[in-house]
């Protein structure tokens, strides 16, 4: 893991939005809004490169549909967070506390999610691709129908997670801290060229998603 990042930022120096329209304008335009406190804000259907969100206090704040790529959601809290329904491509989920939130029907893809705490969080019918997972929680997790696959799941406590009806791909469950009781059963097996045709769509997509995002950018300019 790489060094951590310290945040001792004075009051005073915080970026604090009033409202959600400003706090929705600087989650687009990559504002540091490091340690603000945007409890409960209607955050839905956000789509943005780069978020700097670090110790962010985003409480029961609702992320849903969104789309968020190489976000920086460092030591931020999500407790209760609605973000179901979301794409989180690449990023900084390192220690971020998921505690309760709802990440249903979401995909966390080439995240690095170390020591995140998504104890009591829902997970049901979510993705979780090619992410680190070192020394997470997931504690009485509802991970049910979920796909998962290419995850570094070492020291990461599944206890009591609920992970019925998921499929996963290349884990290594005894590296876990605590594996869960009844492991998933396996993807689809697939060749090895499937595979990769599969992720060079999917690195394809992702670029489609940054040019569409940059031009409309710039169109708005």
């Amino acid at each position: 893991m790489s060094q951590e990042i310290k945040i001792e930022k004075k009051a005073s120096e915080v970026i604090q939005p009033d409202n959600e329209e400003e706090a929705r304008l600087a989650i687009r335009t990559r504002q540091d809004l490091s340690g603000a406190h945007l409890q409960g804000m209607v955050l839905d259907n956000i789509n943005a490169v780069g978020s700097i969100l670090r110790k962010t206090d985003l409480t029961n704040a609702d992320l849903s549909h969104g789309l968020l790529i190489n976000p920086n959601f460092y030591k931020a809290s999500l407790h209760g967070t609605a973000a179901h329904n979301t794409i989180i491509l690449g990023g900084d989920l390192v220690k971020t506390s998921c505690k309760g939130a709802n990440l249903s029907h979401s995909a966390i893809i080439g995240t690095d999610a170390q020591e995140a705490n998504f104890e009591g969080a829902n997970l049901n019918n979510a993705a979780l691709v090619s992410t680190s997972l070192l020394d997470a929680d997931f504690t009485r997790a509802d991970l049910s129908n979920t796909r998962l696959a290419s995850l570094d799941v070492t020291g990461a406590d599944f206890s009591d997670a609920n992970l019925s009806g998921a499929r996963a791909y290349n884990i290594n469950w005894e590296q876990a801290k605590v594996a869960p009781t009844i492991l998933p059963e396996p993807l689809v097996k697939l060749p090895v060229w499937a595979w990769s045709v599969l992720v060079g769509s999917l690195f394809g997509f992702i670029a489609l998603i940054l040019y569409s995002l940059t031009r409309k950018k710039n169109n708005n300019h």
